[in-house]
């Protein structure tokens, strides 16, 4: 793989689980400070809004793995 990689990597795609900067927890049910961290790490400029858009859209937090938008709080 190492012919495919970047000389300098600066992000990675969606699907690429980078544990190095953070998780949440499954069973979470609540923003917590440390998402904020790890979500503008992750993210990048987009973390705010996708934040308002989970919290619009995916008020269950249906939609989740160990590094989603966490579920905002109710």
């Amino acid at each position: 793989m190492t012919s495919y990689v970047s000389s300098g990597p600066r992000e990675a795609f969606l699907d690429s689980r980078d544990l190095d900067i953070g998780s949440i927890s499954m069973n979470q049910t609540s923003f917590k400070y440390s998402d904020q961290v790890y979500g503008f790490k992750y993210f990048k400029g987009n973390f705010q809004r996708l934040l308002n858009v989970k919290a619009m859209v995916d008020l269950d937090n249906f939609f989740k793995n160990k590094q989603s938008i966490p579920p905002a709080n109710k």
